[in-house]
């Protein structure tokens, strides 16, 4: 049976009969006792709210609903499968408005009921990485995130912790399991041009999400800026070090944001959003971090000279997110650091400051005596030995003793004189 649009052309109702009757019958069925018709009401069903036209054709030939990552209305056509959902631009919505004019033409108003419609509570609500991690199967028991972060050359032992932190941390903050702070902490990966880094940085995202991941970061501009916040998983910093001073600041300031105010696209009205994205960066300068206050967002790993990411094999994703919501849903494992993790993370980061930091470093291993406590008579160039054992990567230069001499000066150590020549009265911190 060929079902018919009951408000397409000639079929068009109100609320009176399509054709007057004059027949006696229908004039007594009209005077029918008050009690029979009080008794019909008694035992009929509720009535079925009315359907308006442009409502039923909408439902007979679209699926509609709310991405509330992108904030914007999302369309497919009813006999499509779920990966034809695609945003409703103005292009796409004029051209539904010319369907049902055509199947409806005689109904007015369709064009604007049909915006209302689509503008409404209406649409139900599809958050995209919701439904990720509902589908996903379940964990095999097997490290993937272990073999996943390996493909990168160079990590140490002490890193790759690190880097799995920074894994649940993302996972925890997309699924709103921490909706108090904001993911603060930025993988880093410094080397050559085409190692791979950036292809790297796209690739821990699977494909079905790879539509919220962002190459450039716009911190000049405040809804642009608010926008990505809220509606991309992941940002990539390509090229960090290019950012000025002054956009550095308001990267720290984004970096530590839970939600954000603002206008969507096209909207009319200011609301607070969630913050999805997590960030991640490249570079190729070996020195980019210009802060040492805030480098312990930045989880620095350095790609050695002629090595390569491993950009080649699969990436079983489903087996990596199951091994991520596994940790942080069924184990609990913790996805933030610990402040001595914090100062670690600081301390592998000095190798990579714009300008080294010497007092800060000095101050890492050793301190002025208490009054009264003999301290040890160190030369300038006995403490250059023992920061460059714990800091191979700085350049010679920065250590020289005429710099090591006036950041000791500037730090008021005491100055005396032994066998060695002159010395600085320091004691050694305990490990």
């Amino acid at each position: 049976m060929i079902e018919t649009n009951p408000f397409a052309q000639g079929e068009i109702r109100s609320g009176n009969s399509l054709t007057a009757s004059s027949n006696n019958e229908e004039m007594a069925s009209a005077q029918a006792p008050v009690q029979e018709i009080q008794a019909e009401k008694n035992t009929s069903e509720p009535m079925e709210e009315a359907q308006l036209p442009a409502e039923y054709f909408l439902e007979q030939h679209y699926n509609f609903r709310r991405n509330v990552l992108s904030g914007m209305v999302e369309y497919k056509k009813s006999d499509e499968p779920d990966e034809k959902y695609a945003r409703l631009t103005s292009e796409a919505l004029n051209t539904i408005y010319i369907m049902g004019m055509r199947e409806m033409p005689d109904v007015t108003e369709l064009k604007s009921d049909i915006k209302t419609y689509v503008e409404s509570s209406i649409p139900p609500v599809y958050d995209p990485i919701r439904q990720w991690f509902d589908t996903l199967p379940q964990w095999d028991g097997k490290d993937r995130i272990t073999d996943f972060l390996n493909r990168i050359p160079g990590m140490s032992d002490e890193q790759l912790v690190f880097m799995k932190t920074w894994m649940r941390s993302v996972t925890a903050h997309w699924l709103g399991i921490d909706e108090e702070h904001g993911n603060e902490t930025v993988p880093l990966l410094i080397g050559n041009q085409g190692c791979g880094k950036s292809t790297f940085c796209l690739r821990f995202l699977p494909t079905s999400l790879r539509q919220y991941y962002l190459d450039h970061f716009n911190l000049t501009n405040k809804f642009d800026k608010e926008m990505a916040l809220s509606g991309s998983l992941l940002i990539c910093l390509d090229e960090m070090d290019q950012y000025k001073a002054g956009q550095m600041a308001e990267l720290k300031q984004a970096l530590s944001k839970v939600k954000v105010n603002g206008r969507r696209i096209y909207g009319k009205t200011i609301d607070e959003r969630k913050r999805y994205a997590s960030f991640i960066a490249t570079t190729n300068n070996r020195h980019p971090l210009k802060d040492m206050t805030g480098s312990r967002r930045y989880l620095t790993i350095e790609i050695p000279d002629g090595k390569l990411i491993d950009n080649q094999q699969e990436i079983d994703y489903g087996q990596v997110y199951a091994q991520l919501l596994h940790e942080v849903r069924d184990e609990k494992m913790r996805y933030w650091f610990t402040n001595e993790e914090t100062l670690r993370i600081q301390e592998l980061n000095i190798p990579y400051q714009e300008s080294v930091d010497l007092e800060a470093m000095i101050d890492s291993f050793y301190r002025k005596p208490e009054p009264g406590e003999r301290g040890n008579s160190l030369t300038s160039l006995e403490i250059r030995k023992t920061l460059q054992a714990e800091y191979p990567h700085i350049a010679i230069s920065n250590l020289s003793s005429e710099k090591i001499g006036m950041a000791l000066r500037e730090m008021k150590v005491k100055k005396t004189r032994s066998k060695k020549g002159v010395a600085y009265s320091l004691v050694r911190r305990a490990a």
